[in-house]
């Protein structure tokens, strides 16, 4: 066996499979047709208890690992419904290793409710990090997951 054929099969051992595909994304929006079922151009209704609707959502995704939120809007500012709808992505999000991200742009009629500034802050509560041009919010571990992988620190 020559030089070339030596480096060649060492090649060839070495080289590593292909990662498995990643589900995230799609187990995430399985998930959440459960709670806000789609109505179309990848809107999402979240609905109230009144047979009415919370808000709606709506995606631009390009990633099995990250969802982009394009939109969020309600019916009725200052009522929760914002609240209720980004902390149910935010839980969807961390059980399926999901990053959100988003612009915090007011849309609607204006006055906005909030500014842009507002908005970013109110994101903030919820996780999400950057500015106004970007924010981002990983995905968080939940207490029994950081129990099973090591990394919850218990402070005294």
């Amino acid at each position: 066996m020559g030089l070339l054929d030596r480096v060649a099969r060492m090649f060839m051992f070495s080289r590593k499979s292909p990662p498995e595909p990643v589900q995230n994304v799609d187990d995430f929006l399985r998930e959440l047709i459960t709670v806000a079922p789609p109505v179309g151009r990848g809107d999402y209704v979240f609905p109230n208890d009144q047979g009415g609707s919370r808000g709606f959502v709506q995606f631009i995704i390009r990633s099995d690992r990250r969802v982009i939120i394009h939109r969020l809007w309600t019916h009725q500012a200052g009522a929760g419904n914002g609240g209720y709808i980004l902390r149910t992505l935010c839980d969807l999000a961390d059980r399926h290793g999901v990053e959100l991200m988003l612009k915090p742009l007011p849309i609607g009629r204006k006055p906005y409710p909030m500014s842009r500034d507002q908005l970013q802050k109110w994101y903030e509560r919820y996780g999400f990090l950057g500015t106004r041009k970007r924010m981002t919010r990983a995905p968080q571990l939940t207490h029994s997951e950081a129990l099973t992988n090591g990394t919850l620190e218990i402070s005294r």
